[in-house]
């Protein structure tokens, strides 16, 4: 079975996150695994996976999470294969590596706002009667929004992001009170006027079948890791690497592209036709 680039990448930053943020070199790390410093070169640029033993030395080593060390030795027993199979919270941190790293990133959300743009408020009082989650959930849920909201703020190599919603996402915010609309408004409305950011709203019909998808690029980024989509259904969730599947969903993004106008332009339209309601 072909192997997965992305489950090969994932360790690979972490080891490189993780050593940068303890101010080691490649040999101190080889050191302490036994190995030389291009072994550690090779895992950290994605070229080969670390062991299962070389995976709880490292979590020693680096102070890795447990949740973090166990999906690591997850991937090494399953030899990084493609469609690897694993659940939502590793797909999630794979897609905060991919926020943190990539020169690209695509979203598109027909029914909510992404999780990097919303605000605390979207978040506890409109996310959180989605589904029935715990206070423990949602607590989680806002601080690894606020990590990848920060981790994408704090990036100085500029990478492209292009955020396409649904009017009907927008909404939406009418079950948040005034304030709390409009806080989520300005939110929309920074970010949008950011370098490199764009937020564009479909208010025509979309593709059948267009559910949420997010697609990442490398498009020249030192440490871009290899391109695949993200999707979801209800019960499971998917990275898919392969080519022709990333061709397809290139494809439908450019339909729902073709159909967007810019946010500014949507919200004067609203205000204008506000006013024309209310003289």
């Amino acid at each position: 079975m072909t192997e997965s680039k992305l489950a090969k990448w994932f360790p690979g930053r972490v080891v490189w996150l993780g050593r940068t943020r303890k101010k080691l070199t490649q040999s101190d790390v080889g050191k302490f695994l036994g190995k030389n410093y291009q072994t550690v070169a090779k895992m950290e640029w994605g070229k080969s996976c670390p062991s299962v033993g070389d995976c709880y030395a490292l979590a020693d080593q680096l102070d890795l999470s447990d949740e973090l060390r166990d999906y690591m030795i997850e991937i090494a027993r399953n030899e990084a294969q493609q469609n690897f199979q694993t659940d939502r919270r590793f797909n999630a941190l794979c897609l905060q590596m991919a926020e943190r790293f990539m020169g690209q990133i695509l979203k598109w959300e027909p029914y909510l706002l992404p999780g990097i743009v919303q605000t605390r408020a979207y978040h506890f009082n409109f996310v959180a009667k989605t589904q029935p989650y715990t206070d423990e959930t949602l607590i989680g849920g806002w601080k690894f929004k606020v990590e990848r909201y920060e981790a994408l703020l704090a990036r100085t190599d500029g990478p492209k992001i292009v955020i396409l919603i649904s009017v009907e996402a927008l909404r939406n915010l009418r079950y948040l009170s005034e304030g709390e609309r409009q806080e989520q408004l300005d939110r929309l409305t920074y970010l949008d006027s950011l370098p490199n950011w764009e937020i564009q709203v479909i208010s025509e019909l979309y593709p059948q079948g267009a559910t949420a998808f997010e697609l990442y690029r490398p498009a020249g980024a030192e440490f871009g890791g290899p391109s695949f989509v993200y999707t979801e259904v209800w019960d499971d969730s998917y990275c898919i690497e392969e080519t022709p599947r990333i061709e397809r969903y290139d494809g439908l993004w450019k339909i729902l592209l073709g159909k967007s106008i810019t946010l500014k332009e949507h919200l004067d339209d609203r205000r204008n036709r506000l006013a024309e309601e209310h003289p």
